[in-house]
């Protein structure tokens, strides 16, 4: 997955803190998403939106839009030269014309043959043999009954903070020190988990189970 950044992430998070890079906040602001001043909040963007259930479209939007949008920072791909065409020559026709010929007298003597053949397996029955009727088989049904529809949990969880505020939030993204939520009202920001409740962290860690088996949508 593209995630636009201009290099290759250290080892450990000390990255995280860097000031974010050309390439990230080109994208952020090609998705109208907030700036962060640092990569750790421009990944945790970027990946939500890319991991998202539109993700698919907005990398193929932005593929072809930040040639033009930013050839700075992405310049033109060299476009592959076309050969040259060069005309068959008179030997090369007279060639081609011949395979075909063949092929078509091959076709034709073949088919003569499987004619001839057939025609002489398949003879109508004597008038004193009854005929015999083929006999009837069984076909075992053997589609599996349909699997049980699973249940998706919602994604909106209330998270409560250590000073008694409370949000009602979707969870984009989790790190070790932080959350990225998105409020009922579009806005989009880090949480740090040492500012929620143990109740919070709880529903939190219940959530990421639910994630990993498939319940959370």
């Amino acid at each position: 997955m593209d995630h636009s950044t201009a290099d290759k992430k250290p080892s450990g998070d000390s990255w995280r803190d860097e000031a974010i890079q050309p390439k990230q906040k080109a994208l952020l602001e090609f998705l109208k998403l907030p700036v962060p001043p640092t990569r750790g909040g421009a990944s945790n963007y970027i990946k939500a939106v890319f991991e998202g259930p539109s993700g698919n479209a907005h990398q193929n939007m932005w593929k072809l839009a930040r040639y033009e949008l930013h050839p700075d920072l992405y310049p033109p791909k060299p476009k592959k030269e076309i050969p040259n065409y060069k005309p068959p020559t008179f030997s090369g026709y007279v060639l081609k014309a011949a395979l075909v010929l063949a092929v078509v007298i091959y076709a034709t003597e073949r088919y003569h043959d499987y004619a001839i053949s057939h025609a002489t397996a398949i003879s109508p029955p004597s008038r004193n043999e009854p005929a015999v009727a083929a006999p009837t088989v069984a076909v075992k049904n053997d589609t599996p009954p349909p699997a049980p529809e699973r249940k998706s949990a919602s994604g909106i969880i209330s998270l409560k903070s250590t000073d008694g505020r409370t949000v009602q939030a979707k969870i984009l993204a989790l790190t070790k020190t932080t959350v990225l939520i998105r409020r009922e009202d579009g806005q989009t920001f880090d949480l740090p988990l040492n500012q929620l409740t143990d109740d919070s962290i709880k529903r939190i860690e219940e959530y990421r189970t639910a994630k990993r088996t498939g319940l959370v949508k």
